[in-house]
């Protein structure tokens, strides 16, 4: 009887730790398809995410508070002459797009706002936003590659890129915060994309240019 009820104990513990393995890959599968599910069930949810994505800049910045750094990294002509952001640790590689109409920019990658800095203008912040789960008709690859999907799994001392005029900038990452308005013009960059579907709860990531 003794044996019977360890081996039915031992049953039991394998059973649980099988189930639980496939709950965590069934996770892991579903996650990609997450989007997609979400936006055959609410077309409009992208319209949202644009929304919710470029009303988070604040009313007031001081101009005097970013660097005012003229550093010019050197030219390098092996690299693209479109503009680029690139995330090394969570694999982003995704265009940068200047365009006033951000519907259009948020398409194809990245959107720099409007007004603000860029990576030869150190007078105030760059500022950039991404899609964090995209369009319906993206694929699992350009959604892991363009969007700021992972953006949440940055980290402080995390190197953020910006390939601008066939020039490298390269960035470091200082301060992480979640909320709904852009709270720091302290730094050279600023990254933003929505936490969820249906909340006003953004992420940022700021951080410095790093010069030799």
């Amino acid at each position: 009887m003794k044996k019977n009820n360890i081996l039915k104990w031992i049953i039991n513990g394998y059973t649980i730790a099988g189930f639980t393995c496939l709950l965590i890959a069934l996770g892991f599968v579903l996650t990609p398809v997450v989007p997609y599910i979400a936006y055959r069930i609410n077309p409009a949810e992208t319209t949202n995410e644009v929304t919710k994505i470029s009303g988070t800049l604040s009313d007031e910045i001081d101009n005097s508070s970013s660097s005012t750094s003229k550093y010019l990294p050197p030219l390098d002509l092996t690299l693209p002459k479109e503009p680029y952001v690139l995330i090394p640790t969570i694999n982003v590689s995704s265009p940068i797009s200047i365009d006033t109409d951000y519907t259009k920019a948020l398409r194809d990658g990245t959107w720099m706002v409007p007004d603000y800095g860029t990576p030869e203008n150190g007078l105030v912040p760059i500022i950039v936003a991404a899609h964090r789960f995209g369009y319906i008709n993206w694929d699992n690859e350009t959604r892991q590659r363009v969007s700021y999907y992972n953006l949440p799994q940055t980290k402080i001392g995390d190197r953020v890129e910006i390939v601008w005029g066939q020039r490298k900038y390269i960035y470091e990452i200082y301060g992480k915060a979640e909320g709904s308005r852009i709270t720091d013009y302290s730094g050279d960059l600023i990254l933003y994309t929505c936490k969820y579907f249906n909340s006003p709860i953004r992420i940022f990531r700021y951080a410095r240019l790093v010069t030799p």
